[in-house]
């Protein structure tokens, strides 16, 4: 009996350390990343600021592509949450994705230094990482818009058509300003932002 509560103990203590060593790996990482880049930073950089070794990298990332995708996975599902709401009542639903947008935008705004970062170094490695952003904002991120356009054509708030195509084309006016702002310095207006995915929620409520 009482080895196996020596056990149990053991295993716990093993979890605990594990967790605690992805967890430096990962924060030296965000660390290094965002002062150097990813092409400028090298494992062994990392493993010597999380206090590790690359094997314990390779064992939990599996590469140093897959230690910066978890990273960009880890900020899609704070922007995913960040953008959710509890539904509104019938037929609020435009009030609704108004809202929605303004949180993906205020979202952006509170987190622009790392998200700006991570869509320049994204852009330019493509492969897993831009494989992860890409699914994380057309799944995560998008699928409460894709919640409240779908209820706002249940109710008769919006015309019925295509859910995911809709919520698409109103996250790309949110992420063309975005990306005008990241990569041309553009400056980003928040009314102007709103107003235009206003503009194109007006001609599909038909209002």
């Amino acid at each position: 009996m009482r080895g196996s509560q020596v056990s149990a103990s053991s295993a716990r203590k093993s979890e605990k350390g594990g967790a605690e060593v992805r967890d430096r790996i990962y924060a030296s990482a965000l660390r290094q990343f965002s002062h150097r880049g990813y092409a400028s930073t090298s494992l062994r950089e990392i493993c010597e600021d999380a206090r590790t070794t690359k094997p314990m990298v390779y064992y939990y990332f599996g590469s140093k592509e897959g230690l910066y995708s978890s990273i960009v996975n880890e900020i899609i599902e704070e922007m995913a949450a960040a953008v959710r709401s509890v539904p509104g009542p019938a037929g609020a639903e435009r009030e609704e994705v108004m809202a929605y947008c303004q949180r993906y935008i205020d979202h952006f705004f509170a987190n622009e230094e790392t998200i700006a970062l991570v869509l320049r170094e994204v852009f330019g490695l493509g492969g897993a990482p831009m494989q992860a952003l890409s699914h994380g904002l057309g799944s995560l991120v998008r699928q409460p818009l894709d919640e409240i356009l779908a209820r706002g054509m249940d109710s008769g708030a919006f015309r019925k058509d295509d859910v995911e195509g809709c919520a698409t084309a109103i996250t790309g006016i949110l992420d063309m300003f975005i990306l005008a702002h990241v990569f041309g310095h553009q400056v980003m207006d928040r009314k102007a932002i709103l107003r235009q995915a206003g503009y194109y929620l007006r001609g599909f409520s038909g209002c």
